[in-house]
């Protein structure tokens, strides 16, 4: 490749929630927004939004000069990491881009379970004028369970405490001296004691499936749950029937195991239960930030690659 080549940048978005614009990339640099993985010796960058597509051996082979492959996300678990890397290809991802949004959404997930809000709306728009049950109840006081405390657990924290909600932490490193108003807690009394239990952990083996049919019989009874991190998380079966049983009051997803949800879906149906189409993230700011942060990678890269 001369340096007057022209390089190809690809952008996979099969949903069309990422704003992509080609005036960011470098001189010399050419953009394609597709709807699926792109093949070609041309491909030297490749951002991957999550929810289009999983990156394998058999997808890098296709792009046989690729030198960037960036995750449009904070989480890679769509990415195979270890084949990349053993190709000398440059992986990044997209931290902290969109923590508010995430966290401004967690809080209306749970909000909207305590006081009932989403069940009551669909009472009234089916006739209904009565409060029925699960009741709405009192916020202040309850207690609030976050999984993981890192950027987006930390504000999901703030936001519960401003609401006078008791907040407790299981994480794997100590919370520190500078969040005296949370307690850090065990696995055990995080589940068997939280009034709602909320997800804010990446998915890794340690993680995947760790919400399963037993974790979910251990939370409190009448007690829910919010995931607004990743579908393979949580058990699907397992969650549609502690929620059919009535052990869970109710619970909340951003996420599912596989997006979007194929006709079926064991969650399809599944009664006090509320589904939002992976949109946590998603505000008139952040729809920006991946492919900036993204064009910032390509105009990083060195002239010649040292492969």
């Amino acid at each position: 490749m001369t340096p007057n080549t022209k390089r190809r940048a690809v952008v996979v978005d099969g949903v069309g929630t990422l704003i992509a614009d080609p005036a960011l990339l470098p001189d010399l640099w050419m953009l394609d927004v597709l709807p699926h993985l792109p093949h070609g010796d041309d491909v030297i960058a490749m951002a991957v939004n999550p929810e289009t597509a999983q990156v394998g051996p058999e997808d890098l082979d296709r792009v046989p000069n690729l030198r960037l492959l960036a995750a449009t996300s904070a989480g890679t678990d769509h990415l195979d990491l270890e084949e990349a890397r053993r190709r000398g290809i440059t992986v990044t991802n997209t931290p902290d881009y969109c923590t508010d949004e995430v966290a401004d959404h967690t809080t209306a997930l749970v909000l909207g379970l305590l006081r009932q809000t989403h069940r009551l709306d669909r009472s009234v728009h089916l006739g209904g004028w009565t409060v029925g049950t699960p009741r709405p109840r009192f916020v202040r006081g309850a207690t609030l369970g976050i999984w993981g405390f890192g950027a987006i657990g930390r504000a999901v924290a703030h936001r519960a405490h401003a609401l006078g909600m008791r907040v407790q932490i299981h994480s794997r490193r100590p919370i520190g001296d500078d969040s005296p108003d949370y307690t850090q807690v065990s696995w055990n009394e995080l589940i068997t004691t939280s009034d709602v239990l909320t997800v804010h952990v990446p998915l890794s083996d340690e993680t995947r499936g760790r919400l399963d049919a037993q974790a979910l019989r251990s939370m409190r009874r009448d007690s829910y749950l919010v995931n607004v991190s990743r579908g393979g998380i949580v058990d699907e079966g397992a969650l549609d029937a502690a929620l059919r049983s009535g052990h869970l009051s109710g619970a909340a997803v951003d996420v599912l195991a596989t997006e979007p949800p194929v006709d079926g879906h064991v969650l399809s149906s599944t009664p006090n239960l509320v589904i939002t189409p992976h949109a946590a993230w998603i505000s008139e700011l952040s729809i920006h930030a991946p492919f900036r942060m993204f064009a910032e990678a390509v105009a990083a890269l060195p002239e010649e690659p040292d492969r």
